[in-house]
């Protein structure tokens, strides 16, 4: 028994001391472990399916401008001509420098700009939430699987996310603001809405966030004063305060980077953003074990993929925000006039954070947007999310810290933490595959949601298969040929190459075959399914995380000298028939 009380008194005296720091220090250990650990893994992640377009894309984006816009090659690049190249052209430029390769310096700037979207989370709940909200969420988009493990090699989603974290912020400070925000608070809000805008046009969204906002605090303002020519001077403020000179500096940024959108700057954009509501997606896609076409998914998908990847603890928070919200939002409306308007107005900027997490996922489920990969293309939710869980979580230790169990719920919080954590080791550097205990982890949900479905894991397959080969021929292996049929995009797996590697097409010259882990049936066309043919031979490696498949190699060397002597030994039969029968 004295030991237990002990090792409680030892438990508050620790709690005493982390209550004691400064929340704002604490934020700022963080980002720095963060960016060493970032820095030191970095290396560790392969080149992904969209990456080596991409990476074309930004090249022809530079000769663009070079060319005194005369080469128009980037007006017509794939399908990335709707994306504005605002990171693919700054990578294009950094790589022209960079003593690194070209993937080696696209990863570093990937991860930087990661690192400035958890910035961008921890400003946007600091101006909301105060210090320790801050700190919480900048701790929860950092574990976020997801958000984590795009963080390095996801030119797009992650950019994008970022952009998205600084323009909402920005649109809170203005709200904050209200009536007369500060010009530098818009403007940086142009820039941050800008530059989300120039990687991918649905940070348009974003502009919405601001008006509404904004169109709130000049109703509530109108309300409180009984005044309609206070909500009439109010609208004409937002627009030549607000709006006018937010667009004059979102548009020209959102420009910069984006060739086809210049050439008809009205139209275009909007043309872009119709592409992506309903973007054709020539394959199916896996979902809770079918197969569905990409625009006929359940209404579903997108939000059982957002439960599904969130951290447990997460989600659950950030349930209990939405219905301590619903709670506080009733109360208020028992309240008198004057109070209720008094809360409503305070509660205004917390209100925005939610829509921001909350909109874009009815908006897709409403318009049924094409949808695959998972949630990829909602990741820049998550900040928002993080920062709605962080609020919740906040409320919930100032419960507990009354309690006289409190140390062992902080202590089962803190054993939790810790386990999520090992998962992320686990995982590495595979972290975007993450599925929650809900499904039973990754491993229970292979065969019923992607896991690798862009070949990040292929890197690491090349270098198992190559090490395989060195250990079978040894000082032979150098002067051996060996033809790989790599199943999708070919970069993400010849990028790590060695000399005497080739890639191939054909199936029947494939000495191997690497691809990812999701096979579907007969019949049923999906990325990897070109490779089902190519298939037949004998597996010698496999990439696992957490007992579940993310990639392979087939062995189709005994096959292909099987297949090569019955067509000798068929075309010997040809001759002789041909040399006896008249």
């Amino acid at each position: 028994m004295g030991e237990k009380k002990r090792l409680v008194a030892w438990g508050e005296e620790f709690l005493h001391s982390l209550r004691a720091l400064d929340p704002d220090r604490w934020s700022m250990m963080l980002l720095a472990a963060i960016t060493l650990l970032w820095a030191a893994t970095v290396t560790d992640y392969g080149v992904t399916w969209d990456e080596d377009v991409h990476a074309y894309y930004g090249s022809l984006v530079i000769d663009y401008y070079a060319s005194g816009f005369t080469d128009l090659r980037a007006l017509s690049w794939w399908n990335l001509y709707y994306y504005g190249a605002a990171f693919d052209a700054f990578a294009a430029v950094l790589a022209k420098v960079s003593p690194l390769g070209l993937y080696e310096t696209r990863h570093a700037l990937n991860f930087t700009v990661g690192l400035i979207g958890l910035i961008g989370t921890w400003k946007l709940a600091r101006a909301v939430g105060g210090p320790k909200v801050a700190f919480w969420a900048l701790l929860f988009i950092v574990v976020a699987p997801t958000y984590y493990g795009h963080s390095f090699n996801n030119p797009k989603d992650v950019p994008f996310a970022a952009g998205m974290a600084w323009a909402t912020y920005y649109a809170v400070r203005v709200v904050q603001g209200m009536p007369r925000p500060p010009l530098r608070d818009v403007l940086l809000f142009g820039l941050a809405a800008g530059l989300a805008t120039g990687v991918r046009v649905g940070g348009f969204i974003v502009v919405g966030y601001l008006a509404l906002g904004v169109g709130l605090a000049v109703i509530l303002r109108a309300f409180a004063e009984r005044s309609l020519k206070t909500l009439f001077a109010g609208s004409w403020t937002g627009l030549w305060r607000i709006a006018l000179p937010a667009l004059a500096v979102l548009y020209p940024v959102m420009l910069l980077g984006w060739p086809w959108a210049q050439q008809d700057p009205f139209l275009n954009p909007y043309r872009a953003l119709t592409e992506f509501s309903h973007h054709v997606y020539p394959w199916k896609t896996l979902f809770a074990g079918g197969y569905y076409e990409a625009d006929q998914l359940p209404w579903t998908y997108l939000p059982l993929h957002l439960l599904l990847k969130t951290p447990e603890l997460v989600a659950a928070l950030f349930a209990a925000a939405l219905a301590l919200a619903v709670y506080a939002f009733g109360r208020s409306l028992v309240a008198g006039r004057d109070e209720r308007l008094q809360r409503m107005t305070a509660a205004l900027p917390a209100f925005l954070l939610g829509f921001a997490a909350i909109f874009p996922i009815v908006y897709a489920i409403a318009v049924r947007v094409t949808l695959f990969d998972g949630m990829r293309h909602f990741l820049f939710v998550m900040p928002p999310i993080c920062v709605v869980a962080a609020f919740a979580f906040q409320r919930l230790l100032e419960w507990l810290e009354p309690k006289p169990w409190r140390t062992a719920a902080f202590a089962s919080l803190a054993l939790y933490g810790a386990y999520h954590a090992t998962v992320l080791a686990r995982l590495h550097p595979n972290e975007y595959v993450y599925y929650n205990a809900l499904i039973g982890g990754t491993e229970g949900a292979e065969g019923l949601f992607k896991l690798d479905y862009w070949g990040n894991s292929y890197a690491e397959a090349v270098h198992g298969l190559v090490e395989k080969l060195r250990e079978d021929y040894g000082d032979e292996f150098e002067s051996r040929t060996f033809r790989v049929r790599i199943c999708g995009p070919k970069a993400p797996a010849s990028y790590y190459f060695p000399p005497n590697f080739e890639a191939t097409s054909v199936n029947e010259e494939a000495d191997f075959v690497i691809s990812m882990s999701a096979y579907a049936p007969a019949g049923i066309k999906t990325p990897e399914g070109e490779c089902d043919t190519a298939l037949a031979g004998r597996e010698i490696y496999r990439v696992e995380r957490l007992d579940a498949l993310m990639s392979l190699v087939i062995d189709r060397r005994d096959v292909k000298l099987a297949t090569a002597r019955a067509q000798v030994q068929a075309d010997a039969r040809r001759r002789f028939r041909a040399l006896i029968l008249p």
